[in-house]
Protein backbone atom coordinates (compact mmCIF):
# COMPACT_ATOMS: atom_id res chain seq x y z
CA UNK A 1 0.00 0.00 0.00
CA UNK A 2 2.94 2.34 0.61
CA UNK A 3 3.86 2.01 -3.09
CA UNK A 4 0.31 2.93 -4.12
CA UNK A 5 0.36 5.96 -1.81
CA UNK A 6 3.75 7.02 -3.23
CA UNK A 7 2.25 6.78 -6.74
CA UNK A 8 -0.71 8.92 -5.64
CA UNK A 9 1.78 11.46 -4.30
CA UNK A 10 3.66 11.41 -7.62
CA UNK A 11 0.57 12.30 -9.68
CA UNK A 12 -1.07 14.65 -7.15
CA UNK A 13 -0.12 18.31 -7.39
CA UNK A 14 1.69 19.75 -4.36
CA UNK A 15 -0.99 20.90 -1.93
CA UNK A 16 -3.50 18.48 -3.49
CA UNK A 17 -5.75 16.49 -1.19
CA UNK A 18 -5.94 12.73 -0.77
CA UNK A 19 -9.06 11.49 1.03
CA UNK A 20 -8.47 8.23 2.90
CA UNK A 21 -11.88 6.79 3.86
CA UNK A 22 -12.45 3.24 5.08
CA UNK A 23 -14.47 1.27 7.60
CA UNK A 24 -13.23 1.90 11.14
CA UNK A 25 -12.68 -1.48 12.74
CA UNK A 26 -11.67 0.23 16.00
CA UNK A 27 -15.33 1.12 16.52
CA UNK A 28 -17.95 -1.60 16.88
CA UNK A 29 -20.62 -2.08 14.22
CA UNK A 30 -24.21 -2.73 15.29
CA UNK A 31 -27.22 -4.62 13.97
CA UNK A 32 -30.23 -2.40 14.64
CA UNK A 33 -33.97 -2.57 14.05
CA UNK A 34 -35.43 0.48 12.35
CA UNK A 35 -38.20 1.96 14.49
CA UNK A 36 -40.66 4.72 13.55
CA UNK A 37 -38.40 7.12 15.47
CA UNK A 38 -34.83 5.90 15.57
CA UNK A 39 -33.24 2.50 15.97
CA UNK A 40 -33.08 -0.30 18.54
CA UNK A 41 -29.79 -2.14 18.98
CA UNK A 42 -30.20 -5.88 18.43
CA UNK A 43 -26.59 -7.00 18.20
CA UNK A 44 -22.91 -6.29 17.82
CA UNK A 45 -21.17 -7.09 14.54
CA UNK A 46 -17.44 -7.75 14.86
CA UNK A 47 -14.78 -7.33 12.19
CA UNK A 48 -13.05 -10.49 10.95
CA UNK A 49 -9.46 -11.15 12.05
CA UNK A 50 -8.15 -10.86 8.50
CA UNK A 51 -9.77 -7.45 8.01
CA UNK A 52 -8.46 -6.24 11.37
CA UNK A 53 -4.95 -7.13 10.16
CA UNK A 54 -5.58 -5.37 6.83
CA UNK A 55 -6.79 -2.26 8.67
CA UNK A 56 -3.66 -2.20 10.84
CA UNK A 57 -1.48 -2.53 7.71
CA UNK A 58 -3.34 0.40 6.13
CA UNK A 59 -2.81 2.47 9.29
CA UNK A 60 0.93 1.70 9.17
CA UNK A 61 1.13 2.61 5.48
CA UNK A 62 -0.52 6.00 6.06
CA UNK A 63 1.76 6.65 9.06
CA UNK A 64 4.81 5.80 6.97
CA UNK A 65 4.04 8.17 4.06
CA UNK A 66 3.36 10.94 6.58
CA UNK A 67 6.62 10.16 8.41
CA UNK A 68 8.48 10.08 5.07
CA UNK A 69 7.18 13.58 4.28
CA UNK A 70 5.00 12.71 1.30
CA UNK A 71 1.79 13.91 2.98
CA UNK A 72 0.75 16.13 5.85
CA UNK A 73 -2.31 15.32 7.94
CA UNK A 74 -4.96 18.04 7.70
CA UNK A 75 -8.13 16.63 9.25
CA UNK A 76 -9.47 13.31 10.49
CA UNK A 77 -12.68 11.97 11.95
CA UNK A 78 -15.40 9.42 11.48
CA UNK A 79 -19.05 9.24 10.53
CA UNK A 80 -21.73 6.57 10.76
CA UNK A 81 -22.84 4.64 7.70
CA UNK A 82 -26.03 2.56 7.71
CA UNK A 83 -26.50 -0.43 5.41
CA UNK A 84 -30.28 -1.10 5.12
CA UNK A 85 -32.02 -4.51 4.99
CA UNK A 86 -35.67 -5.30 4.43
CA UNK A 87 -35.74 -7.78 7.34
CA UNK A 88 -33.58 -9.74 9.77
CA UNK A 89 -33.15 -12.69 7.36
CA UNK A 90 -31.63 -10.40 4.73
CA UNK A 91 -29.23 -8.95 7.33
CA UNK A 92 -28.17 -12.47 8.40
CA UNK A 93 -27.63 -13.50 4.76
CA UNK A 94 -25.46 -10.43 4.22
CA UNK A 95 -23.33 -11.29 7.25
CA UNK A 96 -22.94 -14.91 6.15
CA UNK A 97 -21.49 -13.76 2.80
CA UNK A 98 -19.54 -10.66 3.84
CA UNK A 99 -15.76 -10.88 4.17
CA UNK A 100 -15.27 -7.83 6.44
CA UNK A 101 -17.49 -9.06 9.27
CA UNK A 102 -17.66 -12.24 11.27
CA UNK A 103 -20.59 -14.26 9.96
CA UNK A 104 -22.82 -13.99 13.03
CA UNK A 105 -23.82 -11.06 15.18
CA UNK A 106 -23.56 -11.21 18.95
CA UNK A 107 -27.20 -10.63 19.84
CA UNK A 108 -28.04 -8.37 22.79
CA UNK A 109 -31.75 -9.23 22.69
CA UNK A 110 -33.26 -12.66 23.29
CA UNK A 111 -34.43 -15.00 20.50
CA UNK A 112 -38.13 -14.27 21.20
CA UNK A 113 -37.54 -10.56 20.58
CA UNK A 114 -35.62 -11.33 17.39
CA UNK A 115 -38.50 -13.51 16.15
CA UNK A 116 -41.12 -10.89 17.05
CA UNK A 117 -39.44 -8.18 14.96
CA UNK A 118 -37.77 -10.35 12.30
CA UNK A 119 -39.94 -9.06 9.43
CA UNK A 120 -39.24 -5.38 10.17
CA UNK A 121 -36.47 -3.30 8.52
CA UNK A 122 -32.94 -3.60 9.95
CA UNK A 123 -29.62 -1.84 9.39
CA UNK A 124 -25.99 -2.46 10.09
CA UNK A 125 -24.55 0.77 11.48
CA UNK A 126 -20.80 1.05 11.19
CA UNK A 127 -18.22 3.77 11.55
CA UNK A 128 -16.26 5.04 8.58
CA UNK A 129 -13.07 6.90 9.38
CA UNK A 130 -11.61 9.48 7.10
CA UNK A 131 -8.46 11.50 6.90
CA UNK A 132 -7.57 14.38 4.64
CA UNK A 133 -3.93 14.28 3.61
CA UNK A 134 -2.19 17.13 1.78
CA UNK A 135 0.54 16.27 -0.72
CA UNK A 136 3.85 17.83 0.23
CA UNK A 137 6.13 19.25 -2.49
CA UNK A 138 8.71 16.72 -3.75
CA UNK A 139 12.23 17.04 -2.39
CA UNK A 140 14.49 19.03 -4.67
Amino acid sequence: MVDALAEVHRVLAPGGTLVDARPDSRVRAYAERRKPRGFQRFGIVKTSRLELANDRASDRAIARVVRDGLFTRRRAGHFWHRVPFSDLAELRKYLSEHLRFVHRAEWVVDSATRRRYSSEPFVIRRAVRYELLEACPPDS
